[in-house]
């Protein structure tokens, strides 16, 4: 049916998959976005479409509150074995909607991978987004994965084909089961 694709063949056998395309793509995310309010009882204080309105406006912090709830109300067994991965799919699960942006996750520039480009499908849209997200788990060192964050967002905005990118707007974005910070850089 097309849901997913071989990408790869490494080596024994073995096979790396990806979505196929973006329309399927987007339809997963959409499926979980769905799936994590229904699941969880998430009451969304505002419309979600809205939210991602005013992210593209430049207001990150209900996008970010609304994030910051969902992850809330994971339980602390939600939260054994959560790690970065696990928050982006959150993460896009939401952007999913934003109609207006062409979503890219974990992109390759020059052998460099920011985890989400947002970048506006005309030029109305106000705002273009890199976000770089980082997990912290009890045991580490929240200052040691903040300046790395940071580190790493300076080395993409060096590249050529992020710089190309108009009206760029770069944060790092750091979760943890207590909450979720957004820090532009």
């Amino acid at each position: 049916m097309g849901f997913i694709t071989i990408k790869n063949e490494t080596f024994g056998g073995e096979f790396e998959f990806e979505i196929p395309n973006y329309v399927i793509k987007m339809l997963y995310f959409n499926y979980f976005a769905i799936e994590l309010k229904n699941r969880n009882n998430l009451i969304m204080d505002r419309d979600i479409k809205t939210l991602l309105r005013d992210l593209a406006l430049g207001d990150e912090k209900p996008f970010k509150n609304q994030l910051e709830e969902i992850i809330k109300t994971l339980s602390n067994r939600d939260h054994m074995g959560f790690d970065e991965k696990y928050f982006q799919v959150i993460t896009l699960s939401l952007l999913s909607f934003a109609e207006f942006y062409f979503i890219d996750s974990q992109p390759e520039k020059n052998k460099k991978y920011p985890d989400i480009l947002l970048i506006g499908r005309d030029d109305k849209v106000p705002n273009n987004y890199l976000l770089e997200l980082k997990w912290i788990k009890g045991k580490d060192d929240y200052e040691t994965i903040r300046n790395k964050g940071i580190n790493q967002v300076k080395e993409y905005l060096k590249l050529d084909k992020v710089k190309s990118i108009p009206k760029l707007r770069s944060f790092l974005v750091i979760g943890s089961k207590d909450g979720v910070e957004f820090i532009e850089c």
